[in-house]
């Protein structure tokens, strides 16, 4: 199977991902095929990184569609509330994939550079804990409207606020480093989403933060892991509704097959086109299921 192949599988399973997370009485199972998408494009994006022949095209495309999609949802934001909207947008997958390949960028530079690896490692790593630190105290403190934030975040290509955080983050640096390897992939992946399966049925890492006593520290640690940890001590244990209907991250585990049967050849596809469909799609459905059938 090629990558353009599996960005059309992707393409699918994101689209019905977001009818069922706009359209009124859309089933939930809709959201579970939805799962299917994040690691597609993620693993498709490790692909394009060695086989794009502009790579600074490629890195300054996903930053203006990042940044010029947080703007349109900051712009929707101002829009839901001052008509008495129930939501807005919030999605941004482009901010996710770009923090993920310009993660894998800083990687590959450290990994060339011998002798500059910890000077830059240090000084990403710095950037984006004093961000995320910086985002915590102008959302808890300052009350910076969420949408708001969204746009600095984007802007600033932060790895630790953007949707999914840095698990998404890590999914594209593991697809990158073990895309030639089946066995690696394979193994690598299936822990990842061990983690989001563990963290659904018992609520282990929830658990640890909130023993801190810290509403700050543990909505903040939320943000940064993708995982959902608020509440994790009042709900039961293995809480099958719950994994069900509220924390089903872990069910992109669904993925695998599809990745291992993608031969890494690039296909026929329409770069553009998928630039184009998201943030088009994701504006319509929400159109369509927040102000029209509301």
């Amino acid at each position: 199977m090629s990558v353009a192949m599996l960005k059309r599988i992707a393409l699918a399973a994101m689209a019905i991902n977001y009818i069922g997370a706009f359209i009124p009485g859309a089933p939930v199972w809709f959201q579970w095929i939805g799962r299917l998408a994040a690691p597609l494009f993620f693993y498709a994006m490790a692909w394009s990184l060695d086989k794009t022949r502009d790579k600074r095209l490629y890195f300054r495309r996903l930053y203006v569609c990042s940044a010029g999609m947080a703007l349109v949802n900051f712009i929707l934001s101002v829009i839901a509330q001052k008509t008495g909207l129930i939501t807005a947008v919030t999605n941004n997958i482009f901010a996710t994939l770009f923090a993920g390949a310009f993660f894998i960028e800083v990687l590959e530079y450290g990994r060339k550079h011998p002798k500059r690896r910890w000077r830059m490692w240090f000084s990403y790593g710095f950037w984006q804990l004093a961000f995320a630190g910086l985002w915590a105290v102008l959302y808890e403190i300052v009350e910076v409207p969420y949408a708001a934030l969204n746009l600095l975040s984007a802007v600033c290509g932060s790895a630790l606020t953007c949707e999914g955080a840095f698990m998404y983050v890590m999914m594209g640096a593991l697809f990158y480093y073990t895309k030639e390897d089946k066995r690696r992939l394979t193994v690598g992946y299936s822990v990842l989403c061990l983690i989001f399966f563990l963290n659904s049925a018992f609520g282990i890492w929830g658990r640890i933060f909130m023993l801190l006593g810290s509403d700050v520290l543990v909505a903040l640690m939320e943000i940064m892991t993708g995982m959902v940890l608020w509440g994790a001590s009042f709900r039961s244990i293995f809480d099958i509704s719950h994994m069900l209907n509220s924390d089903f991250q872990w069910m992109m585990i669904a993925a695998l097959p599809l990745l291992l049967s993608c031969n890494g050849s690039c296909g026929r596809y329409k770069k553009y086109f998928y630039y184009i469909f998201y943030p088009a799609h994701v504006y319509l459905l929400w159109f369509l299921g927040i102000v029209i059938l509301r």
